[in-house]
């Protein structure tokens, strides 16, 4: 009696093991396949503005396969949008255009402190004759008053910038000319860049733009 007991005993215990194995996978490829799901969205700019996300302009670069792009502004701060037609692509040529915007490189040459591909950029740094400071800085494309004869308009030409030693306004130099977006994320078939605050670090720059993730998603 006490074999057939044991018997029993041991098959009970194959049985609760091969259940509990069984719900394990279960949750585990329920929590991955949602997870999948969001990643494999195809979000439309729409989408974005119905995060709260105020569309402002274009950009002049050209982001190859890309079904649009903008930048604008959520919660006052500045973020462009790339959105490529699948998942595949953002995580592809859209990872390249993330890198390429928010390139950062060391000086070695006069002020420029910004890949060859970045197009939006801020003076940042400190200098002995006045500079901007903290990561936020002085976008390079703002309107504001000048004796060039131009207006309101501050024209800047990559080239003749450095080699006419133009100093920007209030008698400031621009002491590093870095791109204005410091970070991105990748959601879905969208590529999402802010600018960041001159208060926060990198950790808090990318929790704001999981925040507008959130928003969207």
């Amino acid at each position: 009696m006490y074999k057939i007991n044991k018997k029993i005993k041991r098959k009970i215990e194959n049985g609760l093991k091969s259940l509990f194995i069984f719900v394990i996978l279960i949750l585990f490829f329920g929590c991955s396949g949602g997870k999948n799901e969001i990643e494999n969205k195809i979000y439309s700019l729409d989408d974005v503005v119905g995060a709260g996300y105020k569309i402002k302009g274009d950009f002049n670069t050209e982001f190859p396969e890309t079904t649009i792009v903008k930048w604008g502004f959520y919660k006052g701060r500045e973020v462009a949008v790339v959105v490529y037609p699948s998942t595949e692509l953002a995580n592809t040529l859209g990872k390249i255009a993330g890198e390429e915007q928010t390139e950062r490189i060391e000086v070695v040459e006069k002020n420029i402190a910004h890949g060859p591909k970045v197009e939006k950029l801020v003076c940042r740094g400190h200098a002995r004759g006045g500079g901007w400071t903290g990561r936020h800085g002085i976008k390079l494309n703002l309107r504001w008053n000048s004796e060039d004869g131009l207006g309101d308009k501050f024209i800047i030409n990559k080239s003749r910038f450095f080699e006419n030693q133009i100093d920007v306004p209030h008698g400031k130099v621009c002491v590093r000319r870095e791109p204005l977006y410091t970070e991105f994320l990748i959601h879905g078939n969208l590529i999402l860049l802010v600018e960041p605050l001159a208060t926060e670090d990198s950790e808090e720059t990318i929790e704001f733009l999981k925040e507008l993730i959130k928003a969207i998603s």
